[in-house]
């Protein structure tokens, strides 16, 4: 089956399941408007009523609030971004680009009377434009939104994620949880970091700002994997805490493919533990990671994610990858009458063995506030820092070909907070490329965000 007749066939059974309760609803909604007639709004009125909403088109005369009272929570979000490579780096260049997501999240209680605790979320992906790519270096991943379904210039609409869900009630506090599908790999991250990651859409775009990337994205080849996860939740801390986590190698971010296909060559194995703690009634916590995979790969092995130097130069040392990545999280400060305004700090780091992966090392730090002006209280800004620590074998692999170095970067951002449903943010990033003889890139950007 290819790419558009998979995705179409899956937009046809989601607006097949939707339509009938749709019309019902639709029905109900105009009974009502003829019952309660809204009261006239003059044009200024309207657009003040529409500028204050959660959301930009609001509750659909009720439509929104019926769906998710039968189990169906849709989220729209239009992300763009510009970006400029004002100094350095490979070519001075500017790019425009985005990504429209569809989420639409299934409660099957509620929606077809099954047990409790079982789901469904999909999210898709419309992405149109381009991003500076190799402009700047081939591991600065300086834009992760625009990293999916897949970078470059590719423009189209693909799924990627689709997953079932079980939650469980487990022991004191805590749920079990067992997840299945197609993992969207940033969805996933996010599911461990939600207020840090946020999509890479509310906060850092710099993937290496967010997650110790190179030596995981290495032992993989896509960001979106069929695999599945089991794992304990700590609801009174809201995460995620113990757990196992499982995917193919091969990624399937622009197709459906199988999963003999995707497990084919091998399965890349995780397990995971999270530590938390309150130190002064603020939170933190420690979580370490550990993860190898079982299939035997060279360090230049080709990945969809972004072009790596030294295609073409054949290796005949193939290991197994893995590394072992730790992070931690601290709340620094906490407004005592509003819990959601506060500074924290955020610091990670991976290591894996000097063959196969193309990144040994991965170390980065991060300081963001939250609504640090009380008149500013949605707003988000940060400043982070990172380096890669790229392997010596395979900078030797590729030597007759490119002449590499470790890399580096700095980005801060501010999120302003237009309303609700819009936010601005002005970004800039320093970033020394892993190509010897480049000078410093310097990347300004702006992304503007909606949510509908």
């Amino acid at each position: 089956m290819s790419v558009r007749t998979a995705t179409a066939a899956t937009w046809r059974a989601i607006v097949n399941a939707l339509l009938p309760l749709a019309l019902a609803l639709a029905a109900t909604s105009a009974a009502a408007e003829e019952a309660e007639p809204a009261a006239e709004q003059t044009p200024l009125e309207q657009m003040k009523a529409v500028w204050e909403r959660e959301l930009l088109t609001g509750d659909w005369e009720g439509w929104r609030t019926r769906l998710q009272e039968h189990g169906i929570d849709p989220h729209f979000r239009l992300a763009q971004y510009g970006q400029w490579v004002a100094d350095g780096g490979n070519t001075r260049s500017s790019a425009y680009g985005g990504t429209m997501d569809y989420r639409v999240n299934l409660d099957l209680r509620k929606l077809f009377g099954m047990w409790e605790g079982l789901r469904v979320d999909m999210h898709a992906r419309t992405r149109f434009g381009e991003g500076l790519g190799q402009n700047v270096g081939a591991f600065a991943l300086q834009n992760a939104g625009m990293l999916m379904p897949l970078p470059g210039k590719y423009t189209g609409t693909d799924v990627t994620g689709l997953t079932v869900t079980q939650y469980l009630p487990f022991f004191y506090d805590r749920l079990a949880l067992v997840s299945l599908g197609k993992l969207d790999v940033i969805d996933t991250v996010h599911g461990f970091f939600p207020e840090i990651v946020g999509y890479g859409q509310e906060g850092f775009w710099n993937v290496n700002a967010l997650v110790t990337a190179l030596p995981w994205f290495g032992a993989v080849d896509g960001l979106s994997l069929y695999g599945g996860i089991a794992a304990t939740v700590n609801q009174e801390y809201g995460a995620i805490e113990s757990g196992f986590l499982a995917t193919g190698t091969e990624g399937v971010s622009d197709n459906w493919g199988t999963l003999q296909d995707s497990f084919e060559d091998g399965v890349w194995l995780a397990g995971f533990h999270r530590f938390f703690w309150k130190l002064e009634d603020k939170p933190g916590f420690f979580l370490v990671f550990a993860a190898g995979s079982t299939r035997k790969q060279a360090s230049n092995d080709p990945r969809d994610w972004t072009v790596i130097p030294g295609q073409g130069i054949t290796s005949t040392n193939e290991k197994r990858p893995w590394d072992v990545a730790m992070y931690i999280k601290q709340v620094l400060w906490q407004a005592e009458e509003d819990p959601g305004r506060k500074v924290t700090f955020f610091v990670g780091g991976t290591v894996g063995p000097d063959d196969p992966q193309f990144a040994q090392y991965h170390l980065f730090g991060a300081i963001e506030a939250f609504g640090i002006l009380p008149s500013r209280g949605d707003d988000r800004m940060g400043v982070a820092a990172w380096k890669n620590w790229l392997s010596n074998d395979y900078k030797d692999l590729v030597s007759p070909v490119a002449d590499l170095r470790d890399t580096w970067g700095v980005e801060i951002y501010y999120n302003i907070a237009l309303n609700q449903w819009l936010h601005l943010t002005p970004d800039l990033q320093l970033i020394q490329s892993e190509a010897k003889g480049t000078d410093l890139a310097i990347v300004p950007g702006i992304r503007l965000v909606i949510d509908f």
